[in-house]
Formats: structure tokens, C-alpha cells, sequence
């Protein structure tokens, strides 16, 4: 479609895209705040959700996934100042198929300007196409925590938080978040996370059910995801551990 041809066009080419957008001498952020009822609207409730999977889960797992009744799918992980940058490695990771009815883009970053800069990019419409954008805050590997990337966005609450506002002034799409229940095994402290992300303008909240430390062993903490579910008012999508459409089913009856 018109949009996948538009990020496989040349190097320079994307480069002048970039620039039209958020203009020559820098993005003028300050310009491009826009009002909550300008925002288009994603309806999360009660659905079934395929988490961002990196690795796996590109566009032809995707349309697979679609096929079996997923309801609302995201991309690969993709690191926002590379996306600005014009790689074409991570703009083949925001592809859309146009089964995909509902379709995010999950950025990882660092800082508040690189990831701002990205959001505003991914809204223009003449270019691409996408319903909503995840902000990565659970992916546990080195290679992304080192840089500060990933759970260790979760260390600090007040730069998560002026990164989420800054990003959600500029999009006219809906800004989720993805988490872990903590970043050191035996600390839990997602629960301070979901007493304030709604004042941060996130409209959805994804939870893996282990902490940083623990990365993808032991058993995913439902408990705890039930719990902090009950400290927000937007949508909350559990993750870890579904195995199967019983599982969903039991997960889905339970929170």
C-alpha cells in the first residue's frame, strides 16, 4: 500500500520527509500540542491483544495471529531515534498489513526529546498509518537497559512521567505503556506506576508479570496484575504466561 512504499523510498529521500516534518531547524514541539478530543479513539476494553514480540512477532506472524481473532496487534520494538534517523532495519518493523484493523508501533527510548520527535513523526498521516504507539518499559536485556531504555525507564517515575506528557502533546493518537511488575526481583513497584499513568495522558496500560531481574523465568504474577489493575481507571492487558485460549479465557474472566 501507499504507506509501506512511502518508508522503503531512499535514504535521502526519507530524510526530506523527516525534515518536512518536523522541520529544518529542529521540531517546534511547542506548535503541535493538541487537544484530548482531536485524538483518535482505540477501544481496548475486552479485547484480545497480541504483545509486541520481539523477534517474532513481524508482519507475517502478525497476519497469522489475525487469522486466529487477534483483535488488536503491535509491532516489533523499535528504537524511536533510529526511526527518526531513517533506518530502514527499524522502519521495516512499523509495516502495517492491511488485515491489521488495529495497529500500534512500540518505541523504546531514553530521552524525552528523541521520543517526542518520533511520536510527532509517526502521527503524520501522509506518510504512515497507525492507531496508537506503545512506549516501551519492559523490555529486560542489557544491550536496551544499559542505555536506559526498556524497565529501566521504571527507575525513575518523574522522567517517565515528562516523557509520556511531552510525547501525548504531540500525538494525535492514543499513547499506551508497557511495564513490568519491578525492576529487582523481590521489589515490586509497578502499583506506583498505575496510581499515576493516567495523569500522564497513557489510555492503556500492558503488564508482564515478572520483574526485570527475573526477565522470562519463574511463573508470571497474575496476583499482582489484578491488584494493580484496580489502581487506574484506563484499560489494563495482562501478559505472561498464555499459553492458550484457556488461558486467555480464565485471565480475561478473572481481572
Amino acid at each position: 500500500n501507499n504507506n509501506n512504499e512511502s518508508v522503503d523510498t531512499t535514504t535521502s529521500s526519507i530524510e526530506e520527509v523527516t525534515m518536512d516534518i518536523l522541520g529544518a531547524g529542529g521540531s517546534d514541539l511547542s506548535d503541535k500540542k493538541l487537544k484530548e478530543g482531536e485524538k483518535k479513539k482505540v477501544d481496548f476494553h475486552d479485547k484480545l491483544i497480541l504483545a509486541p514480540l520481539t523477534t517474532i512477532g513481524n508482519l507475517p506472524f502478525r497476519r497469522i495471529c489475525k487469522s486466529y481473532g487477534a483483535d488488536i496487534t503491535c509491532g516489533e520494538m523499535a528504537i524511536a531515534n533510529k526511526i527518526t534517523g531513517m533506518s530502514n532495519l527499524e522502519l521495516a518493523l512499523i509495516k502495517r498489513h492491511p488485515c491489521e484493523d488495529v495497529f500500534g508501533v512500540q518505541l523504546a527510548g531514553s530521552h524525552t526529546d528523541p521520543l517526542t520527535a518520533c511520536a510527532q513523526f509517526l502521527c503524520d498521516k501522509e506518510y504512515f498509518d497507525i492507531d496508537f504507539i506503545d512506549l516501551n518499559c519492559g523490555c529486560p536485556i542489557d544491550l536496551i537497559c544499559d542505555k536506559g531504555m526498556g524497565s529501566a525507564l521504571t527507575q525513575s517515575r518523574s522522567k517517565l512521567a515528562r516523557i509520556c506528557k511531552c510525547m501525548n502533546e504531540v500525538m494525535d493518537i492514543h499513547l499506551t505503556m508497557k511495564v513490568r511488575t519491578g525492576y529487582y526481583e523481590k521489589k515490586l513497584t509497578a502499583s506506583k506506576i498505575f496510581a499515576e499513568v493516567e495523569s500522564w495522558g497513557v489510555k492503556a496500560i500492558a503488564m508482564h508479570g515478572r520483574t526485570r531481574e527475573q526477565r522470562y523465568t519463574r511463573e508470571s504474577n497474575w496476583e499482582y496484575i489484578y491488584e494493580c489493575s484496580k489502581l487506574t481507571n484506563i484499560p489494563t492487558v495482562g501478559n505472561g504466561d498464555i499459553y492458550n485460549w484457556e488461558d486467555a479465557h480464565k485471565h480475561k474472566e478473572n481481572g
